[in-house]
């Protein structure tokens, strides 16, 4: 099926512009470009996109706005911020619903990947098995633990909370950004988010470690944030490490026979965890804690290098890279 892309600009000329150098695209994607909000909202709601690419500052619904409308209609849908006005309350109000920011003007050769990235990423994410088991598991989709965050003290408290029930410490994070900065925030929600996930397991679980996956998730975490250097994507790197594995918890917690099964065929000589997932469940543990970091507006490079984890697919972008390097040591 060919993806679906929508474009956001209450400029006219900005879109005209990016008809003019997208337009080799056309064999490939479906585009639809909308000047303004409202207009935008009337295409997401006569139908559904893959990807939304929207402006931020724009009047009447802005691209914050917009991408929340986006989440609650079509949440698998990626949403993305290609705009040249970042101020920290539009970062702020967007964090909690974009996949992705771009500044503006970015480079075609830069979008056009991104997009290309988000689409093979949301192809996986519409298989009739990844989706029937999110209907068993629903409850764990909200996003509503990433809204009303706000000031110094709740970022701490979120910390303390994600730090002591995920990674099973007091200690704050040393090897990790500093919360109260943009680079922490994407960690602090990712932690937060890890932290709801995992203290659904309150007892024991046949063939599951709570304290073995918080160790390991940890370890790797770190690992892959000490294989990369940038910043940013050291963060996300941390990130990524971190929240690898929930859908091995979500598997265990949420679907008890299913687990069974899987924990059955594990004990098989030779047997792959990815391949005893697919043969139970028709998916795999990657690709729900994957779908999960979707509905959660995490990065579209996490949620990506989550999905592709332990698959034959050779991702390229750094984070996942750095995934894979902790991985194989």
């Amino acid at each position: 099926m060919t993806p679906r892309i929508l474009f956001v600009d209450d400029d006219a000329d900005v879109l005209r512009g990016l008809t003019k150098a997208l337009r080799k695209q056309r064999e490939r994607w479906d585009m639809v470009f909308a000047v303004g909000g409202p207009a935008a909202l009337e295409e997401v709601r006569r139908a559904t996109f893959d990807v939304v690419v929207t402006d931020m500052r724009m009047p009447e619904i802005d691209g914050a706005a917009l991408l929340l409308e986006v989440r609650d209609h079509a949440p698998t849908t990626f949403r993305m911020i290609l705009s040249g006005f970042s101020d920290q309350r539009s970062v702020t109000r967007a964090l909690p619903v974009a996949h992705q920011f771009l500044d503006k003007p970015c480079e075609l050769k830069m979008l056009i990947e991104v997009v290309d990235r988000a689409c093979a990423l949301r192809a996986l994410f519409v298989s009739d098995p990844l989706r029937a088991v999110f209907e068993r598991v629903a409850r764990y989709a909200s996003p509503a633990v990433l809204e009303g965050e706000g000031g110094p003290e709740r970022t701490a408290r979120i910390v303390r909370l994600a730090t002591s029930v995920f990674l099973g410490t007091e200690q704050s994070m040393r090897s990790s950004p500093d919360p109260s900065s943009p680079i922490g925030r994407e960690l602090r929600a990712a932690l937060a988010l890890a932290s709801a996930a995992h203290r659904a397991i309150g007892q024991p679980i046949a063939g599951l470690s709570f304290e073995e996956l918080q160790r390991h998730s940890r370890e790797i975490a770190e690992r892959a944030q000490r294989s990369v250097e940038d910043p940013t994507t050291a963060a996300e790197a941390f990130t990524a490490g971190l929240v690898h594995d929930l859908g091995k918890a979500v598997i265990a917690v949420a679907l008890p026979e299913e687990h069974a099964a899987i924990v059955q065929g594990l004990a098989q000589a030779g047997a792959r965890r990815s391949e005893v997932e697919r043969a139970v469940l028709g998916t795999s543990h990657a690709e729900i804690g994957a779908y999960l970091l979707v509905l959660w507006g995490l990065p579209l490079s996490v949620i990506e290098a989550v999905a592709l984890h332990g698959s034959a697919i050779r991702p390229t972008n750094a984070v996942s890279m750095a995934l894979d390097a902790a991985h194989a040591r």
